[in-house]
């Protein structure tokens, strides 16, 4: 396929799995899906964090390797979206004074963060900063140039992550041959996608259950407040149906068919034994409750971040659900019965419009949120055509074969004839012959000019 729009690529480095997806943006602010691969990445990721480089590169030319065929083009560069354990955010407050009255600059407000931007914190490195309030005298606004005042204090959110985690990532993407386009930070970008403006400025929370982890994300005024990574998600709850001796891939489907996070049932209700594949059998009374036991962990460490951010109150908005682990059973059940938000609801897919060609490859079940936030926010063209050989680059190769010079057979013998004597010439043997083919030769000449 020719390249007619600009076609962005992005690669999600999830815990269960690195996603590939491919489309392109439309004037109309739809999206057109033309591909999304997957693969299978729990030996080779952690908590979102790449702990095998071997591995991921291998996992990565497998997807682009399909990508490619896919789009019949050739993939140069990437986006990427960065999370993992280490993710969080600290404060940080930059001041200057004055000696008289100053009006605030530009320029000024540029050098506080430049300023910022240095902060060193020890086996960490700023991926991102948000610019929270400026004081301004005894004022607070989010605009402060032209403001005339002997004093600013500047707050900033830094996000920050193990100095590993960029480096292991453009490690892998290098490995293959491809550029970096831009790097994400994942949370971050799948918040300001799903969240709307309104929810944004009224306060509003969104929580991001993935496989390894679970991302808390607060806004309030449509800045980012807080952001948490929780190291429990989907997985944590199948380990601990595998700790009563059940078969990994079992305990996933009876979490996915039983489970639930909030039971109001009684005991005889659930006195029901569930058969297993082997033969053996589980009570569903306990399958119930090893679920409902992890989620409420799960939502109390939510509740203590949403405490943390300083904002528990004042999320008008509520909260918001996301990613493939937060279609648990009777979630919302818990969620109110635990938290108490004045709002929630879920949000199964982007906000914005797939358009047709492989939208059919999108689950509707949230899982895929990430990924396709990540392509929503791209904003370069990352693929070009093929290299291919036309019929016109073929007939001027056999025209520049017809004009070399063919030397003739003759002078090839003749060169062959020359080349022998020479060698011969050059041998002590050959010396002696020819010596004496000179001196008959000079014999018989006396003898003629004699007679």
């Amino acid at each position: 396929m020719a390249v007619e729009k600009e076609i962005i690529v992005a690669i999600e480095f999830g815990s269960s799995k690195i996603r590939g997806v491919a489309g392109c943006k439309n004037i109309d602010g739809s999206v057109q899906v033309l591909d999304v691969e997957q693969v299978d990445a729990r030996n080779c990721i952690r908590k979102g964090v790449v702990y095998n480089i071997d591995k991921t590169v291998m996992c990565l030319k497998h997807i682009l390797e399909k990508m490619e065929k896919e789009l019949n083009l050739r993939i140069r560069s990437v986006f990427v979206g960065i999370g993992g354990q280490s993710l969080r955010v600290r404060k940080n407050t930059v001041s200057r004074q004055f000696a008289a009255k100053t009006v605030i600059s530009q320029e000024l407000v540029d050098s506080l963060l430049k300023f910022n931007r240095n902060t060193v914190y020890p086996g960490y490195e700023i991926l991102d900063v948000i610019p929270q309030e400026y004081r301004v005298g005894l004022d607070t606004t989010t605009d402060p140039v032209g403001v005339l005042s002997n004093q600013i204090d500047g707050t900033y959110l830094n996000l920050i992550a193990r100095a590993e985690v960029r480096e292991y990532v453009l490690k892998c993407v290098e490995a293959v041959g491809l550029d970096v386009a831009g790097i994400l930070v994942a949370p971050v970008t799948v918040a300001e996608c799903v969240l709307t403006d309104t929810e944004k400025r009224s306060g509003c929370a969104l929580v991001d259950m993935g496989y390894g982890t679970t991302t808390v994300t607060v806004y309030k005024n449509n800045l980012l407040r807080h952001l948490a990574v929780i190291p429990l998600g989907g997985n944590s709850i199948t380990q601990d149906l595998c700790s009563q001796q059940i078969d990994e891939d079992e305990a996933e489907g009876l979490k996915v068919k039983y489970g639930s996070a909030y039971s109001d049932l009684n005991g005889e209700e659930l006195a029901k034994n569930l058969l297993m594949n082997n033969g053996r059998t589980i009570e569903e009374r306990l399958l119930v409750d090893v679920v409902e036991a992890r989620e409420e962990e799960i939502l109390g460490n939510v509740a203590a971040q949403l405490y943390n951010s300083g904002f528990q109150d004042k999320l008008l908005a509520g909260i918001v659900f996301s990613g493939g682990a937060a279609g648990v059973k009777n979630l919302e059940k818990a969620v109110f019965a635990r938290i108490r938000p004045d709002k929630m609801r879920f949000a199964r897919s982007v906000p914005f419009e797939l358009k047709p060609a492989h939208a059919e490859q999108v689950m509707k079940d949230g899982s895929l949120n990430t990924l396709l936030s990540l392509l929503y926010k791209g904003n370069r063209n990352c693929v070009e055509e093929r290299e291919t050989v036309s019929v016109e680059d073929i007939k001027e190769d056999v025209r520049e074969e017809e004009v070399k010079p063919e030397v003739r057979p003759e002078v090839k013998v003749e060169e062959e004839v020359r080349e022998t004597v020479r060698e011969k010439e050059t041998r002590p043997e050959g010396k002696r012959f020819w010596t004496k083919v000179k001196e008959k030769i000079e014999i018989l000449t006396k003898t003629v000019t004699e007679e």
